[in-house]
């Protein structure tokens, strides 16, 4: 048996650090509280003593989650849209810190989980309504034409930030900025002239041209007559 030390860490710590190792590579459902107790060292006995059993150790992980993300969240609070992206970096960082809970199905259904689910999805949400509320104050977007247009895209930006990690085995997302323009061509047509000169000053021209193949590219290329 390997004993692994972490020098500074308390044993509650340890087991969590490395219980949250074993979650990541075999998934929650492969992994057993005798098996973190190996890792780590100590009596299965001693284990369930810090945690009874693998339900009250998801309870503690989805807070620890919840207590990283507030923090991450503290420099995206101003109302930009470049936040937006800057908040969907962190989001994505915790994502693939807890890939045992966002890509499975079973884990995600536990209240616990489902609970810290829906408090960064309110808080993503009231974050994009902020921004679109200044936007529009500044005259860098129209003003809603059809009610539920903003809230709607508010949550597909959500949605389009929650499932793209999950989503790598039907495109190439290597490269993070991919999420970025996908979601800028959402946003953009939203956009006064005042707002996509404002953007493409901050941007530059080559970014605002290359965020995809153009439409009639597209059709030129995938459909004949």
């Amino acid at each position: 048996m390997v004993v692994h030390k972490i020098i500074g860490l308390k044993t509650k710590d340890k087991i969590l650090h490395h219980g949250k190792i074993l979650f990541n590579k075999n998934g929650f459902g492969g992994t057993t509280l005798y098996q973190i107790a190996q890792v780590i060292g100590i009596s299965r006995g001693n284990l369930t003593y810090y945690f009874k059993n693998k339900a009250a150790f998801l309870e503690v992980i989805v807070e620890e989650m919840w207590a990283k993300y507030k923090v991450k969240m503290v420099e995206t609070q101003y109302p930009a849209w470049e936040n937006t992206y800057n908040a969907t970096k962190a989001f994505h960082e915790l994502q693939k810190e807890y890939s045992f809970i966002f890509f499975d199905k079973q884990v995600m259904a536990y209240p616990a989980v489902q609970k810290q689910i829906k408090r960064i999805y309110e808080d993503d949400l009231k974050r994009q309504m902020a921004i679109i509320s200044f936007s529009v104050q500044i005259g860098n977007m129209r003003a809603e034409l059809i009610p539920g247009t903003y809230y709607n895209l508010c949550r597909t930006l959500w949605m389009l930030s929650f499932f793209w990690l999950m989503s790598d085995i039907y495109q190439d997302i290597r490269k993070e900025s991919n999420w970025d323009k996908i979601a800028w061509s959402l946003i953009l047509p939203h956009f006064t002239p005042k707002g996509i000169a404002a953007f493409k000053e901050h941007f530059g021209e080559e970014y605002f041209q290359s965020l995809g193949k153009a439409y009639e590219q597209y059709i030129t290329q995938t459909i004949s007559f």
